[in-house]
């Protein structure tokens, strides 16, 4: 099969279940301070119900932070290939917008392998969890450098759509990927702000992440409101192919509530900041946009879903809906 940079979507969707997974038991389970662990969970006391519940979900938990380790490894090794032969990337690059933004994938992909190992990966592994603030600084530095690489390839697409006529018309939401990059870096960011007991990593990833969160946040503004425009001017909806992009708004959403809530813990934490208020606003709302479009757009999808998703062949933008 041809690399193209939307493969990563793979280890991304695996990060993203597995997250989900350790996501619920961070708040399910009673534990100490910072993240669970393995051991935190009582298996002894538990009852029949939970037990059936958080079983399963260690199992997913451990599953797929294996398949989200071991395939960044394998595409990462296929990306350096495909960017030494540099003609397969300037063919990619010459594309329209909603393919070239598709660039940012393994930055996102990046990213996301960043949080398995500071969390799922870290239940698993009693030493990386007892030595966390180790991670702080060597997570800093690649958060930096992935900050930096989405930075470049941002400016990249911005000048290549100026030097050239662009027919935006013809963009649909696989153009949010961009955006969606900057999320899960920013989550990566933030979580290093919110978690670092060392005061100057800790602001140096919320400085960052303010400005990675500034320009995602405005690019998702301009983004959306021109792609909803064009769909309300048009009188269908696009290809096949392309209908679960639509999906992408769901997780960008809630990256982004996680991302500025994160920072205000960072706020809370080092300047005693009342976070209360302003932290169920970001959490409520966000979730109520996400679970509305995500049911907006299912009911929206509903002749997809019944005459072409089952019998239609793979394409990258279904990942938008795991």
């Amino acid at each position: 099969m041809k690399f193209s940079p939307f493969n990563f979507q793979a280890p991304l969707g695996a990060g993203g279940i597995t997250l989900m997974a350790f996501s619920y038991l961070q708040f399910a389970v009673p534990h100490g301070k910072g993240l669970i662990k393995l051991s935190d969970i009582p298996w002894a006391s538990l009852t029949t119900m939970q037990t059936s519940l958080y079983a399963p979900l260690v199992g997913i938990m451990l599953v797929f932070t294996i398949i989200n380790l071991l395939s960044i490894v394998v595409f990462s090794k296929d990306l350096i290939q495909w960017l030494a032969t540099k003609q397969d990337y300037k063919e990619f690059m010459s594309g329209p917008p909603s393919r070239i933004t598709g660039i940012c994938v393994p930055i996102a992909s990046l990213s996301m392998t960043m949080n398995v190992i500071l969390a799922p990966l870290a239940f698993f592994v009693p030493k990386l969890h007892d030595n966390i603030q180790g991670m702080m600084l060597p997570g800093l530095i690649m958060f930096g450098f992935l900050l930096l690489m989405l930075l470049k390839l941002e400016f990249t697409m911005l000048k290549s759509w100026l030097s050239q006529p662009l027919d935006v018309t013809k963009s649909n939401f696989v153009w949010l990927l961009d955006v969606f990059a900057f999320g899960l870096v920013n989550l990566t960011g933030a979580g290093i702000a919110s978690m670092a007991s060392n005061r100057e990593i800790a602001s140096i990833a919320a400085v960052a992440t303010l400005l990675a969160l500034s320009i995602g946040s405005f690019l998702l503004v301009i983004k959306l409101t021109y792609l909803i425009y064009q769909q309300l001017k048009s009188s269908e909806l696009p290809d096949n192919q392309i209908q679960p992009a639509y999906f992408l708004v769901v997780p960008i959403t809630c990256l982004y509530a996680i991302s500025y809530y994160k920072i205000m813990l960072y706020l809370q934490t080092w300047f005693s900041f009342d976070i209360k208020i302003a932290s169920f606003f970001f959490i409520t709302f966000s979730y109520v946009i996400a679970i509305g479009w995500a049911i907006f757009t299912a009911y929206l999808l509903t002749d997809y879903f019944k005459n072409y998703f089952y019998k239609s062949e793979y394409f990258p933008t279904q990942w938008a809906m795991v």
